[in-house]
Order: structure tokens, then C-alpha cells, then sequence
């Protein structure tokens, strides 16, 4: 065998190995991605709350808004909720499912006590 060719196997040994590394680290990074653990800087916070928590008083179902189907048209009816907020909010929801309870809607960035305070009444899950 010429030294070019034992050169050349070499080195597709060596990207061999480096595309099963680069495989293996895609791998773990999206099985965090799909079970919901961040990976990077992002912070994810759970929220468990009483069952209680699923729907407060004061409105009619029928008058809250469900914010795991709203479209973004419809949450910007909330009050303090406007179109960036919206997004936020579908986003959130399209990256990590459908909220459990309605104060999850408070790990969606933006989302403060003071907004979650004056929407908790009119929103449901």
C-alpha cells in the first residue's frame, strides 16, 4: 500500500471517530431537548401547584381563556398580555406541551406576578 493511501486511511479513521463523537453528543442533547430538560443556559422552573390552582373562581369557564388552545389573538384579549407576550406564550407552550397548571404560565419570561395576577381569573388549563 502507498504511503498515500495508508495516509488517507487514517485520516477517514479519525472523521469516522469524530462523526460517531458529534452523533453521540447530538444524541444526549436531544434527549434533553425532548424530555423537557434544558440544555445550555436556559433555567426551566416546574411549578407544582394545588388542584385548585387548575381554575380559580370569579369568571365562567366559559369566559376564561384556555391557554394550552388560545391562539395568540385570543390571549392578547388577557390584560398586560400584548402581541410579544402572546408569542411567548405559544412558544413556550409548542417547546414544552401543554401547562399543567394555570401558574406555569409564570416560567413563560414576561410573565410577573403583577400580569399573572390580573390574568389568573380570567384564564383556565
Amino acid at each position: 500500500m502507498s504511503k498515500f493511501v495508508q495516509k488517507l486511511v487514517k485520516l477517514m479513521k479519525r472523521l469516522e471517530i469524530a462523526l460517531i463523537v458529534l452523533t453521540v453528543a447530538a444524541a444526549f442533547f436531544s434527549a434533553g431537548y425532548f424530555t423537557g430538560r434544558s440544555v445550555g443556559g436556559d433555567v426551566q422552573v416546574t411549578v407544582e401547584k394545588a388542584e385548585e390552582d387548575r381554575t380559580l373562581p370569579e369568571a365562567e369557564d366559559g369566559d376564561r381563556v384556555n391557554i394550552n388552545t388560545a391562539t395568540s389573538w385570543q390571549l392578547m384579549e388577557l390584560p398586560g398580555v400584548g402581541e410579544v407576550l402572546a408569542g411567548r406564550i405559544v412558544e413556550y407552550r409548542e417547546r414544552h406541551g401543554a401547562f399543567r397548571y394555570i401558574s406555569e404560565i409564570m416560567n413563560v419570561q414576561g410573565v410577573r406576578e403583577t400580569i399573572y395576577n390580573g390574568i389568573k381569573n380570567k384564564i383556565t388549563v
